[in-house]
């Protein structure tokens, strides 16, 4: 890593941890990917950083989808749970010719 993103990287985590929230569970890879989308601003990436947290806790409010809110798509053989990667993420893999839209698209919402 060079050392001018070494330099935004800490700026980035102090201005998250102001804003209130951490970055702990959170590599380099992840912050630069905030860093870039933003020109390397640092305020608007840890802006759009914490959105995303708090867009990611409703959305997946355990931090992981369990096997029963997702049967049909389990069913369907097109998605296979691996569990979580060295780093705690979940791993997934999916088979996306197997997948054919329901009409109801309410069975995507969590509850």
């Amino acid at each position: 890593m060079e050392k001018s993103h070494e330099l935004e990287l800490t700026q980035m985590r102090k201005s998250v941890e102001k804003l209130g929230f951490s970055t702990e569970k959170y590599g380099d890879p992840t912050l630069m990917r905030f860093l870039i989308a933003r020109s390397m601003d640092t305020d608007k990436a840890s802006k759009m950083f914490v959105q995303w947290l708090k867009w990611r806790s409703s959305l997946v409010p355990n931090g992981f989808v369990v096997e029963s809110e997702v049967p049909d798509q389990l069913e369907a053989r097109k998605i296979f749970l691996q569990g979580l990667s060295k780093t705690g993420y979940p791993v997934m893999i999916v088979q996306a010719c197997k997948h054919y839209p329901p009409k109801d698209h309410l069975q995507f919402k969590s509850n």
